[in-house]
């Protein structure tokens, strides 16, 4: 049997509905303390009231113990914190790769209101393949977004914050560093030697051979890029991509022509 997650259902249903532990507990005739140790997962309501609570959020009760899924955001939330849970920890981002690509297709489609050039039948990010065409982007005046290779990228246009001169100054400034293609090769060399283990170090020499590049060039490219160096007893350095900025190649490759 799943375990019950009655206490988060009740904390999400109760923010959902923007009402305080206070409202929520005068509106069943308990305590403010009781609510707070449902909330809590210290303990659980008598199962008379049940019925009583699933009536004031509009569920079953069986929806409230999470037995039986319920068309709301509270039960999918519940349900993907649940997969992530009761799932190996060296999944993770590949579930959430999945996900991803479905709340893609959910984006781009508008909510399946609007047309999409493939067959939403089939179960998008199910199977964990790519679609052939690697690459569909949207943009709507609600937000953006691109699934391009293994990545997605979603914003939501409501959050945006205004871009400022001093904003425009601090990406300028980033995107200059990755303007020169020999940067460039370095930055994405060292990330294939590096992207599996987040504890290998590699050598000159290694990036002078992946990188098809002079040892200077290789040297110059490292002093403009975001690296950690690891010396060795013999004196000689070992670099890797700074973890913090792992991410900025999946960026950049999510940049380029589809």
């Amino acid at each position: 049997m799943s375990e019950l997650r009655i206490h988060e259902q009740i904390a999400f249903l109760r923010k959902q509905k923007g009402i305080t532990q206070e409202e929520l507990a005068k509106a069943l005739g308990v305590t403010n303390q009781s609510v707070s140790k449902w909330e809590s997962a210290i303990c659980c309501p008598d199962l008379q009231l049940l019925p009583n609570i699933a009536t004031y959020f509009g569920i079953t009760v069986d929806e409230l113990l999470g037995y039986k899924p319920a068309d709301t955001f509270g039960s999918v939330y519940l349900g993907i914190k649940g997969l992530f849970e009761a799932s190996p920890a060296e999944e993770s981002f590949a579930i959430a790769y999945r996900l991803a690509a479905l709340l893609h297709e959910g984006a781009v489609s508008r909510g399946y209101k609007g047309f999409v050039p493939w067959e939403t039948g089939k179960n998008h990010g199910m199977s964990g393949v790519d679609h052939e065409w690697n690459y569909s982007a949207c943009s709507e005046p609600e937000g953006a977004t691109i699934h391009i290779g293994r990545a997605v990228f979603i914003a939501d246009h409501s959050l945006a914050a205004p871009i400022t001169p001093v904003k425009i100054r601090e990406i300028y400034n980033t995107m200059a560093v990755y303007q020169e293609k020999d940067v460039l090769t370095v930055l994405f060399g060292l990330y294939e030697l590096t992207k599996k283990d987040f504890d290998r170090f590699v050598s000159l020499k290694e990036l002078e051979i992946q990188c098809k590049l002079p040892e200077t060039v290789v040297e110059s490219a490292l002093s403009h890029l975001p690296v950690q160096v690891k010396i060795e007893e013999d004196g000689q350095c070992y670099y890797r991509i700074e973890g913090s900025s792992m991410h900025i190649p999946d960026i950049l490759l999510m940049l380029r022509d589809k």
